[in-house]
């Protein structure tokens, strides 16, 4: 399931080398459609939510939802980005439990409402995503939510100009030792697979046309059986 411990140390150095300026250039890059993609979950949760932020970086929708009224969980391999968000959940008044830590390896008691993945699971490989998501979908409570934002799988006439611009994105990450290279993942046969019920499917668009260029993803995990 893990990355070797050798590659997630480097990847870990590498996001703490990229910690101050990696969600600036994400919302350059993407002209704010990456943000908009993970504050829409917000519509989700509800006050008193607990909610687990897998890979959470520096964490503007952890933030967000702190001061909506969750109760947040965030973790991620680098140190230096959860310092980032620790600093700025203090700066704000809010507060959250934070862990520098392997996200693959929690066993929560109990489980979350919801667990988001944003950015995530695209770190991984074709081969290593499936278990990372199965994984991820362990930490959600009966009847709670799995949440997903990421890149859109490219679609219709101007699906191959969506492609070139999401490829050289993530190739670029790539270069930086930031994520691999993949296909633009689908998520929604990977998470029905494990018994979960698409709830909803928000596409954002450059200026609200063309093609779909970053997604959020809401799935809802059964409830227990009596």
């Amino acid at each position: 399931m893990h990355a070797p411990i050798a590659e997630k140390k480097i990847k870990s150095r590498n996001y703490d080398a990229v910690a101050g300026i990696y969600e600036t250039l994400a919302n350059l890059y993407s002209f704010g459609l990456i943000r908009r993609a993970k504050l829409a979950e917000l519509d989700y949760l509800k006050t008193g939510d607990r909610v687990l932020y897998l890979g959470a970086g520096s964490g503007e929708e952890a933030v967000a939802a702190a001061r909506a009224g969750a109760r947040v969980t965030a973790i991620d391999l680098s140190a230096r980005m959860i310092e980032r968000l620790r600093r700025r959940m203090a700066r704000k008044g809010l507060t959250a439990e934070l862990i520098a830590g392997d996200a693959l390896v929690l066993a929560p008691d109990p489980l979350f409402d919801a667990v988001c993945g944003n950015y995530f699971f695209n770190v991984f490989g074709p081969d290593d995503m499936p278990v990372v998501l199965a994984k991820a979908a362990t930490y959600v409570r009966p009847g709670g939510y799995l949440m997903i934002a990421d890149m859109a799988p490219p679609s219709g006439p101007l699906g191959p100009l969506a492609w070139l611009y999401l490829k050289f994105g993530l190739s670029f990450f790539w270069l930086l030792g930031l994520a691999s290279q993949h296909p633009i993942y689908d998520y929604r046969p990977h998470v029905e697979r494990l018994g979960f019920r698409q709830v909803a499917l928000n596409d954002h668009r450059l200026l609200g046309i063309g093609p779909a260029l970053y997604r959020t993803l809401v799935f809802a995990k059964p409830e227990a059986s009596a």
